[in-house]
């Protein structure tokens, strides 16, 4: 008779614990919530940079895995309230250094600025910048002229890449930035493309190839994150992306014997932690949709045809060619869905926090899963990780 009983009383404890409580909300919204994985220091010692991110992401919340998914522009040369909110309250991935924005102005301020900015973040930012050469260089008040892309190239020696490549390194570095949106691999095929001026290194794929390479090895030599672009080839426009969208009826055909080359070869020798996708409309790839938000381009072509494993980042999603069609928010979740990791554009603390709203209404209405969400923060964290932008002492305390 007692054994009966407690059997029943068992019974009635598992019935009550699977009864839905009066707080349970049996609404759709995607969870974010994570098995929490126990490790011993041992097995910490010996996880790779992609496993200790991922270990990090199942701790992370919804909110906390989008903020990482944007690089935002800020006013100002300080950590001024909005920027810090924007860090530690939008959890934020990272900034973009702008002239324009007044973020550059003398070399003590800007290392300030970015230590001042670090200490504030949760987990580390990535600090960003286009240190070009020629037209575009954003911290040209703080480190004077850099000879452009196109005089790189004219010498045809990869050294020569190289070491502007290192020097640019060396420059970043010892201002506390970390991630260059460098080399350009646009093949120049329209001597006069308005987006370009003096920013290719030639007009011959090989060329560009071999130039981009170099580069590429001398940000990366010397500890900065690099970045390919302007994916899948800015080369052949006659409008600036900045200003309108480019219309480009090139075939897959021509873009693979000269567009793509640099990528294709590139990502494949296994050493391109970025790229950066623009606007292009292109019928040929996708008949409606600018490249940057065009799933068969971010995923098809570049993530699957071309086997890159990395972190792909938009072009800023405020140029012309987007926000002339798109708001930002629109922008951002087509963008996402397309397969991007990483949003360049939010510019200020309303731009923020109101793009990071619209995402996090798509996925909460299931236009986009959060396993993506857990896939592009895992190798944003993991490339923060290679990069020892995140330690690991660090990262095993988040």
């Amino acid at each position: 008779m007692l054994v009966r009983l407690l059997l029943l009383f068992g019974c009635l404890l598992v019935l009550a614990s699977c009864t839905p409580s009066s707080t349970f909300s049996t609404s759709a919204t995607p969870t974010t919530t994570h098995a929490s994985i126990v490790l011993t220091p041992q097995q910490t010692k010996t996880l790779s940079d992609n496993e200790l991110a991922a270990r990090i992401v199942q701790r992370m919340s919804l909110e906390e895995m989008l903020g990482q998914m944007v690089i935002v522009e800020f006013y100002g040369s300080t950590l001024n309230s909005d920027l810090q909110q924007m860090i530690q309250q939008s959890h934020i991935g990272g900034v973009l250094i702008e002239n324009k924005n007044g973020n550059a102005q003398t070399r003590t301020q800007l290392v300030a600025l970015n230590r001042a900015m670090q200490s504030a973040a949760h987990i580390p930012l990535f600090i960003s910048t286009d240190y070009e050469g020629g037209v575009v260089n954003e911290l040209r008040q703080i480190t004077g002229e850099r000879e452009s892309e196109a005089q790189i190239g004219a010498t045809g020696d990869p050294q020569q890449a190289y070491q502007a490549g290192h020097a640019a390194a060396t420059d970043l570095s010892g201002l506390g930035l970390n991630v260059n949106f460098m080399p350009i691999v646009d093949v120049l095929t329209n001597a006069n493309n308005p987006g370009l001026p003096e920013r290719s290194f030639g007009s011959d794929p090989k060329l560009v190839t071999d130039m981009g390479r170099a580069y590429l090895k001398g940000l990366t030599d010397g500890g900065i994150v690099g970045c390919l672009k302007h994916f899948p080839g800015l080369g052949s426009a006659t409008i600036d992306p900045h200003y309108s969208l480019p219309h480009m009826d090139r075939s897959l055909a021509t873009l693979n014997a000269v567009d793509l080359v640099p990528y294709r070869t590139l990502i494949k020798e296994g050493n391109v932690p970025m790229v950066m996708v623009t606007h292009i409309l292109n019928p040929q790839l996708d008949p409606k949709l600018p490249t940057s938000l065009s799933p068969h381009v971010v995923t098809d072509l570049l993530r699957n045809n071309l086997n890159f494993q990395g972190v792909i980042i938009s072009d800023t999603l405020w140029m012309g060619g987007i926000s002339n069609t798109y708001s930002l928010t629109q922008a951002a979740v087509l963008a996402l869905k397309a397969g991007i990791d990483l949003l360049l554009g939010p510019r200020g603390l309303n731009e923020t926090v109101t793009m990071l709203y619209g995402l996090e209404q798509a996925v909460k209405t299931g236009q986009i899963s959060v396993s993506q969400i857990d896939a592009s923060v895992t190798r944003i964290l993991g490339l923060k990780l290679k990069y020892h932008i995140i330690t690991r002492n660090e990262a095993l305390q988040l």
